[in-house]
């Protein structure tokens, strides 16, 4: 039987997410493992797993709600991520079950997949990680390039080597808890300067992989000072709490992360956005703001403005985050000393009141 091509009639039948799609996100995103550098816990694991099973690669694969992310791969030959409705992993995360397949060139469950019959791999395993609650965040897969013996395929032992992934994952999570609370503010909740170069150097290195654009606003509270010297810094204390609450309303997506850059100056990191988006995001910061009615004695009718600047990473664009920090905060510095009380974008000469 001759490999089926992207050419021909078939279209691959996309499985539907898994009932708790919901929180299994939610799971997924707080572990806070996505677009992290390589790390020799899950290394070893695919090592492993490619040494016992005589495998031309074995790999370990967080799936988000639109893509399939590589934590770890043992050899080349799989890309570092893929989009989720073509990876072959996807019915493992679907259903929750392992997955073998002994020639994904001719299986009928992969009838007109586009990606299977276009490798130089046919074996496949796969088994899902899962948490004691039933939710599959990532698969734990083995390829070889000669087709191979399902029915015979030792499904346990690879389990096995999940298992251990998934520990690993649990250990990576309450770690990550703990340098949470060393990288956010205690007075406002958000992240510190510590968690916006963590989060920011994060975001860069998605925006890399995925070719996503990204945006970075900076902004903070104008004639901040009045608020101390008129009401008190209890007062003062209350407005940056305000305003941090007012930030995370406006930019709620799981991968967003708003943080207090310093005094009272804040960051918000918006992944997967372009520059009109952003926009939108600094139009949202502005009207909730006004609803929120912080006072300031020299604020637009006694309440607190703000000012932003707004910096962005187009599709395919390379930059650095020291980069577009300071394009944000030339931004910013238009956007204050043009009167305050509106946002500038980097790279336009027009500056919205």
């Amino acid at each position: 039987m001759r490999a089926r091509g992207p050419g021909d009639d078939e279209v691959f039948a996309v499985p539907a997410p898994p009932s708790n799609e919901a929180q299994r996100l939610e799971f997924l995103y707080s572990c806070g493992i996505l677009d992290t550098p390589r790390d020799e816990r899950f290394d070893r694991i695919t090592r492993l797993a490619a040494k016992h099973f005589g495998a031309d690669v074995a790999f370990i694969g967080f799936v988000d709600e639109a893509t399939q992310w590589m934590k770890s791969v043992s050899a080349e030959g799989v890309a570092p991520w893929i989009e989720r409705e073509r990876s072959v992993c996807q019915l493992v995360i679907s259903s929750g079950e392992p997955l073998v397949i002994g020639d994904m060139w001719t299986d009928p469950r992969l009838e007109g997949h586009p990606v299977a019959p276009t490798i130089p791999l046919r074996f496949y395993a796969g088994v899902p990680l899962v948490t004691e609650d039933g939710l599959v965040l990532a698969t734990l897969c083995i390829l070889k390039r000669n087709p191979g013996d399902a029915e015979g395929f030792d499904v346990a032992t690879l389990s096995d080597f999940a298992a251990i992934a998934m520990d690993e994952l649990d250990l990576w999570r309450r770690n990550r808890e703990l340098e949470t609370l060393a990288e956010t503010c205690p007075l406002t909740g958000v992240a510190n300067r510590r968690g916006f170069d963590e989060a920011l150097a994060k975001a860069v290195r998605r925006s890399r992989r995925t070719g996503l654009p990204m945006a970075l606003l900076m902004l903070d509270m104008d004639h901040f000072k009045a608020v101390n010297d008129t009401y008190g810094h209890q007062a003062g204390d209350v407005a940056l709490c305000t305003f941090a609450k007012v930030l995370r309303k406006a930019a709620r997506r799981p991968d967003d992360v708003v943080a207090r850059y310093g005094g009272e100056e804040f960051a918000v990191i918006l992944p997967d956005c372009d520059a009109e988006g952003a926009v939108t995001v600094a139009e949202s910061v502005r009207d909730l703001l006004r609803a929120a009615a912080i006072p300031n004695p020299r604020g637009a009718d006694g309440k607190a403005t703000t000012s932003l600047g707004i910096a962005s990473v187009g599709e395919n664009e390379t930059v650095d985050a020291d980069v577009l920090v300071s394009r944000a905060d030339a931004a910013l510095y238009i956007a204050k000393h043009s009167g305050r009380d509106r946002y500038a974008v980097a790279g336009r000469d027009t500056v919205p009141s």
